[in-house]
């Protein structure tokens, strides 16, 4: 196989995956949106017989402001910077330490696959 060939079905085998996932992300996300839409319809449907049309919708777009709030919320804090108080590890000792830790994580790992992934 030539340097091409190899890159090509590296490529088209990592985009195979991306698209795949995007897919699915997307039918995830419509089957989330016809969700919503029906639990609103319902609520409103069962908020109505109870405090009339005016108060049903004025509580499903309170609950929808509190999600969204909370999204909002989420997203802000998401984008902040770390305050740089964590501590970094600096010192070889701890570097060491660290490293024979992953080792023995990494070796636990491999000792529990199977057979068949051997």
């Amino acid at each position: 196989m030539q340097l091409d060939h190899i890159a090509q079905a590296a490529i088209s085998h990592l985009l195979g995956r991306f698209i795949r996932r995007a897919v699915f992300a997307l039918i995830l996300i419509g089957c989330a949106i016809v969700a919503l839409y029906h639990f609103t319809v319902a609520g409103l449907m069962a908020l109505d017989a109870q405090v009339g049309v005016l108060h049903a919708r004025l509580i499903v777009a309170g609950v929808y402001t509190v999600f969204a709030a909370i999204a909002a919320g989420v997203v802000f804090l998401w984008r902040q910077p770390l305050n740089g108080s964590a501590k970094t590890l600096t010192s070889p000792r701890e570097m060491q330490l660290i490293m024979l830790v992953e080792a023995v994580m990494l070796g636990y790992e491999l000792a529990r696959k199977g057979v068949r992934s051997r």
